[in-house]
C-alpha cells in the first residue's frame, strides 16, 4: 500500500457524500459536453497529486498540503453535519466561520482558477506544471492554510490573520441563511463557490445575464453566494436579507450550474424523486455550454489545471 493518498480532491468527499446514493454513488454530467455517466464518491472532483509539491533535488511531498487542507475539511465538516441534522433558518456563529474558511479554500485550490492563473503566466510543459503547482500550494498556505492557524492567537498580527473572502462574508453586510427544501432536490458542482448577481455599478462590457454565472462580479460586488451542503441544504449569503425567501430549489440548482466549470451531479434515484428539476436540466446545462467558452479559456476535465 502506498504511504500516500493519488487521489487529490479539491472538492472533498465529506461534501459529495451529502449528495450520494446510499451506496455512494453519483450521476455526473460533465458541463462542457453531452456526457453523462456513474461514479463513486472517492473517484469524482479530484486530480491525481493535484495537491503536490515539487522541489528541486527532493522527493515529491505528497502530504503536507492534503493534511493542512484536511484540518479545514474537518472543522467544516462537523458543522456542516450539525446544520444537516437541524432544521433552523439560523446559521450559528462557530459555523458561519467555519464554512468561510472553507469557502476560501475552495476558491484558492479551484482547477478553474489554477488553470486560469497557469494560462496567463504561459505554462507549458511538465516541469512548468510541476513548479507552478508548487507555487499555487505556496499561494494557498500563504491566504488561507496560515490565515486559518493564526484565527484564534492573541500574539498574531491581524494582517496574518487575514483572508479577503472571509473577512467579507463574516462582515455585517453578509446575510447568512439556512435554505432546507422539503423534497430535497439540490445539486452539487465542482465549484461550490456559486456568486450570483451584483451589486453597485456593473463592471462594463459585461452582460448582465453572466453574473449568475460568477463572471463579471469579485469579492466587493457579488449580491450572493449560494452554497449546497447536501440534497437537502443550501447556505445563502447575501447582502440583501430579502434573497432568502425568494430562492427555491430550482434557483439554487441554477446558480450551481451556471458557477460550474467540469460537473454537477446528483444521486441516482434524482431525477425520479425530482422529475421537475429534471426536466430543466438539460436546458440549464445546454445554456451554460453556449455561455462557458466565453470564459473558460480552454478549461476541460482532466486537462492542465
Amino acid at each position: 500500500m502506498p504511504a500516500h493518498a493519488k487521489k487529490h480532491h479539491f472538492i472533498p468527499q465529506f461534501l459529495l457524500h451529502h449528495f450520494a446514493g446510499p451506496k455512494g454513488k453519483l450521476i455526473v454530467h460533465q458541463v462542457m459536453s453531452e456526457r453523462r455517466f456513474g461514479s463513486a464518491v472517492r473517484d469524482l472532483g479530484h486530480r491525481n497529486f493535484g495537491h503536490s509539491i515539487y522541489r528541486p533535488g527532493q522527493e515529491p511531498d505528497h502530504v503536507s498540503m492534503e493534511a493542512a487542507m484536511g484540518k479545514i475539511e474537518g472543522e467544516a465538516a462537523t458543522v456542516v453535519r450539525e446544520l444537516v441534522q437541524g432544521r433552523e433558518r439560523a446559521v450559528p456563529a462557530h459555523a458561519r466561520s467555519a464554512l468561510a474558511w472553507f469557502l476560501a479554500l475552495q476558491w484558492q485550490r479551484s482547477r478553474f482558477l489554477m488553470h486560469v492563473t497557469g494560462k496567463a503566466i504561459g505554462v507549458e510543459d511538465e516541469d512548468d506544471e510541476e513548479q507552478f503547482q508548487t507555487s499555487m500550494m505556496g499561494f494557498i498556505s500563504m491566504y488561507v492554510i496560515d490565515p486559518w492557524r493564526l484565527r484564534h492567537d492573541d500574539n498574531a498580527h491581524y494582517k496574518d490573520q487575514w483572508n479577503h473572502l472571509v473577512a467579507t462574508l463574516l462582515s455585517g453586510d453578509m446575510h447568512w441563511s439556512c435554505y432546507r427544501p422539503r423534497g430535497g432536490g439540490l445539486l452539487v458542482g465542482d465549484n461550490p463557490v456559486c456568486f450570483s448577481g451584483v451589486v453597485g455599478t456593473p463592471p462594463d462590457g459585461i452582460p448582465p445575464g453572466f453574473f449568475d454565472h460568477g463572471v463579471g462580479t469579485g469579492f466587493q460586488n457579488f449580491r450572493r453566494l449560494t452554497l449546497p451542503l447536501g440534497s437537502r441544504l443550501a447556505l445563502i449569503i447575501s447582502r440583501d436579507p430579502q434573497d432568502a425567501p425568494r430562492l427555491g430549489a430550482a434557483d439554487i440548482n441554477r446558480y450551481s450550474v451556471f458557477n460550474s466549470r467540469e460537473f454537477v451531479a446528483h444521486a441516482p434515484d434524482w431525477a425520479k424523486s425530482h422529475p421537475a428539476l429534471a426536466r430543466e436540466l438539460p436546458e440549464l446545462l445546454e445554456r451554460q455550454r453556449l455561455l462557458a467558452p466565453a470564459f473558460l479559456q480552454g478549461y476541460a476535465p482532466g486537462g492542465r489545471g
